[in-house]
């Protein structure tokens, strides 16, 4: 539980602080690897002084939803090439329907991001999630337009 405050905590001061407003919007899926069911969803990222925040709102077609907020804290200074992220993640996981709430999660691991066009990225994350994705982590591709 303290990770999971510790996460938001930095996440929403970087934003307040440094934060440039939206860097990029677009879809992102969670390949089923393990017992990840196939998931699709939407992805927000804007930037912070030291990294990225991410929020990402899965479903599938079950009905089963996964919501995460992420920071990437950048391990290189080059802008223009493929930048490599270390990924701290948390969220809501409510698969189980039969549950009244959803079950948190946290985790973290390491996302690649490839500029395709100057408004275009593509990245792959791979995540260890407890209790969502673990021992076999989380693997997703999200594809996204990139605000200028």
């Amino acid at each position: 539980m303290g990770l999971l405050v510790v996460v938001v905590a930095v996440c929403l001061v970087g934003q307040a602080a440094f934060g440039a407003g939206i860097r990029s919007i677009g879809l992102r899926v969670v390949l089923p690897i393990g017992n990840a069911p196939f998931l699709l969803g939407i992805e927000a990222r804007g930037d912070l002084a030291f990294g990225v925040a991410t929020g990402s709102f899965f479903l599938s077609a079950e009905g089963k939803a996964l919501i995460t907020i992420s920071c990437d804290l950048r391990l290189g200074s080059d802008d223009a090439a493929a930048r490599t992220f270390v990924r701290l993640t948390t969220g809501l996981v409510y698969f189980d329907r039969t549950r009244y709430l959803p079950s948190l999660l946290v985790g973290g691991g390491l996302t690649l991001e490839v500029p395709v066009f100057p408004v275009l990225a593509v990245a792959v994350a791979g995540e260890f999630i407890y209790p969502f994705a673990f021992p076999v982590p989380m693997v997703s591709a999200s594809g996204r337009w990139v605000f200028p």
